[in-house]
């Protein structure tokens, strides 16, 4: 197994990151922990999350779209990314809640009136740290 393969691994079947966002001002870190997915057969470098429209990282994504995240720690590893450009990537919100309902099993929290309240972003990266079977920096194109 590959640094690249131990990457697939944990990102397929961690549960939660921890997001790092700048404050709307760009002077203070912000960290929560999110749910998230990983379609590695569509992009390799590429994780989604999806957030209330009315959270504060809402506003910090709209000003400054580098991020850092953490996978929790799983017993398949850690990823752990420092560039990250997070964009709003709504066309694609569908398919990631549907994923998540299926993922996270709470399909109640995805009905249609959350849904319209929520924003989806995909977080796309270029390097990325890996610890787990096979440790090291994965890079991509």
């Amino acid at each position: 197994m590959s640094a690249k393969d131990t990457l697939t691994n944990v990102l397929e079947n961690a549960t939660n990151i921890a997001v790092a966002t700048k404050s709307v001002d760009g002077k203070t870190p912000n960290v929560r922990i999110v749910n998230f997915l990983y379609f590695p057969n569509e992009s390799e470098n590429t994780i989604y999350f999806a957030t209330s429209k009315d959270a504060n990282k809402v506003k910090e994504l709209a000003a400054n779209g580098s991020v850092a995240f953490t996978t929790i720690p799983a017993k398949a590893g850690i990823v752990r990314v420092t560039d990250g450009e997070a964009k709003l990537a709504n066309d694609s919100k569908d398919k990631v809640l549907d994923a998540m309902a299926k993922k996270y099993g709470d399909a109640s929290s995805f009905d249609q009136k959350a849904r319209d309240g929520m924003n989806n972003y995909a977080v796309t990266f270029k390097e990325a740290a890996v610890m787990g079977q096979e440790s090291g920096t994965v890079s991509f194109n």
